[in-house]
């Protein structure tokens, strides 16, 4: 079996077993919404919303025809539209499941885990072009899934995966562009930063640090400014089209080319009837902090820490930094890009008030920067934890498994479970500040037993824990399944079923990852 089919095939066991089969934010409830109301031909925003705040999205913007439009984006609403309308239509055939319930269930099985499983592929052929070997390319690929938080972003479907597979496939493209000679791999590049715009309109970052390590790697290896013409062409002429495709959608919705819905929002806070209510804008909204606290945030809050919520991103750096006269020129340029796209994200946000993502596990904003930074680091770190020896091995198999163990309690309790028992609890803390690590660990320990902590839910007065109730529980989708067949006989029989399956896929992941590790292993002392 070839390298790139293992890697596929362990990581759809592993986004299978981490599915809630939910989808539980607000943001991607809402470009859902969008997707449902084209082709259903109704509204996207119903119109007696009230938003809760000034960053409450769901009042949307008045746009074209006076109609209210969700202000988001529409490239991830474009991929969950054939979804979701799968998911209606089932639920004409399986009505004893909620029609909500079975349009995320389609959504995130045909959806959103094919899509994150290409993501590991595309991270597989990226290495393979920096001309790592197979095994240590494909070993790579399952790790950066598991001990990053690409884990907890394959269940939780904000749109961060997605941006992240077609950035990947742009360096990707890039660089089998000049690595074989082939200009339509820069055509393809384009197109996938196009794809990548279309989702997040933040993606400019991505696009212009694409386009420079195509330029830089065309420079270092050609100097035919004919070629280098000629590369550029092909990259902007498969770029057009996507981006276009952005710009059209924003005409029909708000009338101009050039106007988003984010800044007709600004435009329109001071004049929208349904703001009235609220209390008085904060001055400059949403740009109410000065640098220094979105910046130092990211870095360092406890909350949000790219170096907590992703622990092999520092031992990687400094692993990098002693191994860097021997890296190839490619690697090297893309390092110094990748941390260039890492600041650049840390200074478009460093103002705004959502700075650290808000309900999001990690700094949700930035995760995308660091995961494209660790995929050469990561395939450097398992070189020396496979085929050296000695206490530094033993130390780097330990921040390996720390970080493993940071993504799976990312990934075994409900998102905002942490931040709605502070809300519950009156804690004053600013989210940012806490310790949602510790927290989530906590909570965890208490499933098992409520005598673990003090800080238990499970001893908290029977109103709170009544209010706690929905994210008290464990994510994964047999025993969300279960807990709704409890109060639907029809399901009943199917909930032990679904157990037994899930079981079965999370002991081949486990099994196949640790066999697919060990061979490697083993035939590296050979």
């Amino acid at each position: 079996m070839k390298p790139i089919i293992k890697v596929a095939l362990i990581a759809l066991l592993w986004i299978t077993v981490i599915q809630s089969g939910r989808i539980d934010t607000i943001d991607t409830i809402l470009r859902l919404q969008m997707a449902h109301a084209w082709w259903t031909g109704t509204e996207e925003v119903a119109p007696d919303v009230q938003p809760s705040s000034w960053q409450d999205p769901s009042a949307g913007v008045i746009g074209v025809g006076g109609k209210r439009y969700i202000t988001y984006d529409v490239g991830q609403s474009l991929l969950m539209l054939p979804g979701d309308w799968l998911g209606t239509k089932l639920h004409q055939s399986f009505p004893k499941l909620g029609l909500e319930d079975m349009r995320y269930l389609v959504v995130n099985f045909l959806i959103f885990l094919p899509l994150n499983v290409a993501a590991v592929v595309s991270c597989f052929w990226l290495l393979r072009l920096f001309n790592f070997e197979e095994q240590i390319a494909g070993l790579t690929s399952i790790v950066w899934l598991i001990s990053t938080t690409v884990l907890h972003y394959a269940q939780v479907p904000f749109q961060n995966n997605q941006v992240l597979l077609f950035v990947t496939i742009g360096y990707a493209a890039a660089l089998a562009c000049i690595r074989h000679g082939r200009p339509r791999f820069a055509l393809i590049s384009g197109l996938a930063l196009g794809a990548a715009l279309l989702i997040r309109m933040t993606s400019v970052i991505h696009i212009l640090t694409v386009f420079l390590f195509l330029v830089g790697c065309i420079t270092y290896q050609s100097r035919d400014k004919l070629k280098v013409l000629k590369i550029v062409r092909q990259w902007i002429v498969g770029f057009i089209p996507l981006a276009f495709l952005g710009r059209f959608f924003d005409y029909i919705r708000y009338g101009s080319l050039w106007t988003t819905g984010a800044s007709l929002a600004q435009q329109q806070f001071n004049t929208d009837p349904v703001y009235a209510s609220l209390p008085e804008r904060p001055a400059n909204f949403p740009f109410t902090n000065p640098p220094h606290v979105g910046i130092l945030g990211v870095l360092f809050s406890p909350a949000k820490s790219i170096f907590l919520y992703d622990p092999l991103l520092l031992p990687c750096l400094v692993l990098g930094i002693v191994l860097w006269k021997k890296l190839s020129p490619y690697i090297q340029l893309y390092l110094v890009i990748c941390i260039f796209n890492l600041g650049l994200h840390l200074v478009l946000t460093s103002q705004v008030d959502f700075w650290h993502g808000d309900w999001a596990w990690g700094a949700r904003y930035h995760v995308t920067s660091v995961h494209l930074l660790l995929i050469p680091l990561i395939a450097l770190f398992i070189q020396r934890v496979l085929f050296t020896k000695g206490l530094t091995v033993w130390l780097m198999r330990g921040i390996l498994t720390l970080a493993i163990i940071v993504q799976i309690a990312s990934v075994t309790m409900p998102l905002g479970l942490e931040i709605t028992s502070a809300q519950v609890m009156a804690d004053k803390t600013p989210r940012y500040l806490q310790f949602r690590l510790g927290q989530r660990l906590t909570n965890i320990a208490c499933l098992v037993n409520s005598s673990f902590s003090q800080k238990c839910i499970n001893r908290l007065n029977p109103d709170q824990q009544l209010r706690l109730e929905e994210v008290n529980k464990v994510s994964f989708l047999p025993f969300g399944f279960s807990r709704k067949a409890a109060s639907n006989p029809a399901l009943v029989k199917l909930s032990p079923i679904l157990f037994v399956l899930w079981g079965l896929v999370l002991a081949l992941a486990i099994g196949t990852t640790l066999w697919y590790g060990l061979s490697i292993w083993a035939s590296g002392m050979t």
